[in-house]
């Protein structure tokens, strides 16, 4: 099992730092790989909503699905994340104070295969880093740009 939990706070209000989290095309600007959110099942809210997140990472393609599992508006959210051999709980609760919002993200890993639950384990700490970036990527696009990112600004998530 692999888990962590990373922090940011983000000098805008909460609704807009909701609403900016909560938009598929934003998720792509900020989080590293992803190519495109395809929405499968029900609309995000909704308990069971489901989604297939496609990434390419260093010319490998691969597709993760999303499922929502617990949701409290502008509150928490809460989904399961698998594929890969991979099982994920990613648990992401906003806290509001006038005019800033702070993110935290509690990421919670593991596998029915060993080698993929020692896998984890090992890169337990680049996994983290990975997220503690994306969130921090995520928290420069929200306060320079507000709720909805700009399709033209430099990508994050490609490779270099």
């Amino acid at each position: 099992m692999a888990k962590f939990k990373i922090t940011t706070t983000i000098n805008k209000p909460h609704e807009i730092v909701w609403n900016a989290f909560i938009d598929p095309q934003n998720m792509l600007h900020w989080t590293k790989y992803l190519e495109k959110v395809e929405s499968i099942k029900g609309e995000f809210g909704e308990i069971g909503a489901t989604a297939h997140l496609h990434y390419l990472e260093k010319g490998r393609s691969y597709i993760l699905e999303d499922k929502l599992l617990e949701y409290e508006k502008g509150k928490r959210i809460l989904s399961q994340v698998s594929g890969q051999g991979m099982i994920i709980e990613v648990e992401t609760i906003f806290d509001a104070l006038p005019n800033i919002t702070t993110i935290s993200m509690t990421w919670n890993g593991t596998s029915k295969s060993f080698m993929v639950r020692t896998m984890l384990r090992l890169m337990q700490k680049k996994i983290a880093k990975q997220a503690e970036a994306e969130l921090e990527h995520f928290k420069s696009l929200v306060e320079k740009y507000g709720a909805k990112f700009p399709n033209n600004i430099l990508e994050h998530n490609k490779d270099k």
